[in-house]
């Protein structure tokens, strides 16, 4: 099992604090789903977005033929479902990578005030926001690139998001196996065995079971013009915000 990101290890404990407190208030429970497990189904009325405490959750949707697109990576700190929020029906089905624990905030909340203190909307709106930009270059990769680039821009995404810095370490732990990654970027497992052969032989990967070392990050930016993404895991804040997140530090507590 790929080593699971936490979220309590990836926002400051300001704003975890801020979201334990209104979800307390709305009597809020951690859900833990075992892996392979739907959370949500296309097509149902919307209930909650799930703010994702360990583990991974995908977005996917099922073709006409079939077939599966994986259309988004939940990871610890993102919300699911965060952009089906007030629709009549959810755009797309919701399910557990792997053992994960989700906070499912009832859509209720998320139109009071008392929940949308200006932490929390700071913190939707980051989130939203670095969800675009990874749908954005997804959209990019799927629709332009060869079967190697994206290959490549997968690795170096992945990295990306699992770093707080955006390139700290010279690993990445893959989630998916190859079927679920060529649901995500438009591929064959046999085009994605091979891409990933072909990567390690020139010398760009080492694969290390689910773990691939990248040894020459530099040339495989090069390779498809990658600028890293660079997500901060603090938010923007001002004087009045620093003071009164220093304030509630004294009693914050963790999820």
């Amino acid at each position: 099992m790929p080593q699971l990101p936490d979220i309590t290890r990836r926002d400051t404990p300001a704003v975890v604090a801020d979201i334990l407190s209104a979800l307390k208030r709305w009597n809020v429970e951690p859900v833990s789903f075992k892996a392979q497990v739907d959370i949500q189904h296309e097509g149902d009325r919307p209930k909650a977005m799930y703010l994702v405490k360990t583990g991974w959750v995908y977005s996917y949707a099922l073709l006409a033929d079939g077939q599966r697109q994986i259309l988004f990576l939940h990871q610890a700190g993102d919300i699911a479902g965060l952009a089906d929020f007030a629709v009549e029906q959810v755009s797309c089905s919701m399910r557990s990578l792997g053992e994960c624990v989700v906070l499912p905030i009832p859509n209720a909340a998320t139109t009071t005030a008392e929940f949308l203190t200006p932490d929390i909307v700071t913190y939707l709106l980051r989130k939203s926001a670095q969800m675009q930009s990874i749908l954005m270059r997804t959209l990019i990769a799927v629709g332009r690139m060869e079967a190697r680039h994206r290959i490549v821009w997968l690795i170096l995404m992945l990295q990306d998001r699992l770093s707080h810095s955006g390139v700290g370490r010279p690993f990445v732990e893959i989630p998916f196996n190859q079927s679920e990654i060529g649901d995500l970027i438009g591929l064959t497992n046999v085009s994605v065995s091979k891409m990933l052969c072909q990567l390690s032989d020139e010398g760009y990967i080492e694969r290390k079971g689910s773990k691939i070392l990248i040894r020459r990050r530099a040339d495989m930016q090069r390779m498809i013009n990658y600028e890293p993404m660079g997500f901060s895991a603090n938010p923007p804040t001002g004087p009045v915000a620093t003071r009164k997140s220093a304030a509630r530090l004294h009693g914050s507590a963790t999820l």
